[in-house]
């Protein structure tokens, strides 16, 4: 299809003030994305994976380039064990596989079963979780060091992760980071554990942790940055990471994760790739990712979720598909084909008269057909009536319908089923006079 604008002509009409902002920025050429979807991501609320989903969505990040994969808490049962060992020995061609502990002598062990060659330690450091916890933050120092040459004796990659850092005092923050460094850590990762940052905030503590851990350190040191959602700003917050130095983005499919949920991988590595950061991912295979992760999550993705929803790449408006017939990247950032995507066009109220013939054109091709200019009227209006003629109230019951299967599918355990279990097991421990009287 040939359109209105050519491609110098583009370059002159299409504003970019995101090379004017980052100009004076050194942005990294790569990076290297870090997903956390089989391990933050699976903490979704009612969200369980099985082993062979969690073997295929593991596949399918290792073949789209993701290069660190989390696949879970070995520590946490003898079950994740076993879906860790096994994930473990697919033996990924590309990722590098890692599973978490805290810095405890167990976890390590626990992922020392599991055949893993690198590890991720982490601990909350903010001051309401060292009063939580009952430390000081001498005594974190310590255990940092304690857990990290342990794992490091046992032969692990290390990689430390600040928990909450983005809550903790920046003396502790900082002496973390180089007491994770100076005991071996090969990666070090800012946690904003509740989602609190702003690009701002995040500008501000990268830099702080480069210019007092890092470069004094003349280390080969790398930072990552794990954000979450809860305002809304965990990819802002990821990429602004990236932009003042941050290599190893965390991300999760879909943006699933606990509460709000994790910075999006498929909004992070487009972003990235339209500033010119190569980011590793072939990005024609999101969508494959994308509704395999949705299928086994059981979490329906909005429809207008950026670059996988349904309508991300869609347009009713008459104003719009005009536009858009002249040429895509009027109403559209990036072409839909870039991240295996096809654009939509959809007739509703409204649709104007070049989106009817548009759909003339592609639906039913008819356009060399003489149509005289009063039926292409009738048409118009004909189409944007039929979209008004719909029953709200059918609508509504249909959507309503949906929202308590839903509820329904994902609702956990009633108070009666904990109960009920804890009755089971709790029963010879209750006081005779809690216990239920015996019928006569």
């Amino acid at each position: 299809m040939s359109y209105k604008f050519s491609k110098e002509e583009l370059n002159e009409l299409l504003v970019d003030y995101n090379k004017t902002a980052l100009k004076n920025y050194k942005l990294p050429s790569k990076v290297c994305i870090w997903d956390e979807s089989l391990r933050d991501g699976e903490q979704t609320p009612t969200v369980y994976l099985d082993l062979n989903e969690k073997i295929h969505l593991a596949k399918l990040m290792d073949e789209i380039g993701v290069k660190i994969i989390a696949v879970g808490f070995p520590a946490v049962s003898d079950s994740e064990r076993h879906i860790v060992k096994t994930i473990v020995n697919e033996n990924a061609k590309q990722a590098s596989i890692v599973g978490i502990a805290r810095p405890k002598k167990t976890d390590i062990d626990a992922c020392i079963y599991c055949d893993l060659k690198e590890i991720v330690i982490f601990m909350p450091i903010s001051p309401i979780f060292l009063k939580t916890l009952k430390q000081t933050e001498e005594d974190q120092l310590k255990k940092i060091e304690t857990a990290i040459s342990y794992a490091k004796n046992n032969g692990f990659k290390v990689n430390w992760v600040a928990e909450d850092g983005t809550r903790a005092e920046l003396s502790h923050l900082i002496n973390t980071f180089k007491k994770a460094m100076d005991c071996g850590a090969s990666r070090l990762v800012l946690g904003d554990t509740v989602g609190v940052l702003t690009p701002q905030s995040t500008s501000y503590l990268v830099k702080q942790i480069l210019e007092k851990v890092i470069e004094p350190s003349k280390k080969k040191i790398h930072l990552g940055i794990h954000t979450h959602n809860d305002f809304g700003l965990a990819v802002a917050n990821t990429i602004t990471g990236v932009f003042e130095g941050c290599k190893y983005p965390h991300t999760c499919i879909n943006g699933y994760g606990e509460r709000a949920g994790n910075a999006a991988l498929e909004e992070v590595v487009t972003i990235l790739e339209r500033i010119g950061i190569n980011t590793g991912i072939d990005l024609r295979k999101i969508p494959e990712l994308s509704k395999t992760c949705e299928k086994y999550f059981c979490q329906p993705l909005a429809r207008n979720k950026p670059i996988v929803g349904d309508y991300a790449f869609s347009h009713e408006s008459g104003l719009h598909i005009a536009a858009i017939l002249a040429h895509p990247l009027t109403y559209e950032p990036i072409n839909p084909k870039t991240v295996g995507r096809q654009r939509k066009f959809y007739l509703g109220k409204f649709s104007g008269r070049q989106s009817i013939i548009n759909a003339l054109k592609e639906k039913i091709k008819i356009l060399d057909l003489d149509i005289p200019e009063e039926i292409i009227g009738k048409i118009v209006n004909a189409v944007k009536n039929k979209s008004e003629l719909k029953s709200k109230t059918e609508q509504r019951e249909i959507f309503l319908r949906i929202k308590e299967e839903l509820s329904s599918m994902s609702s956990g355990l009633t108070d009666k089923e904990f109960f009920d279990i804890v009755n089971l097991y709790a029963q010879p421990y209750v006081p005779d006079e809690f216990k239920p009287k015996a019928k006569h």
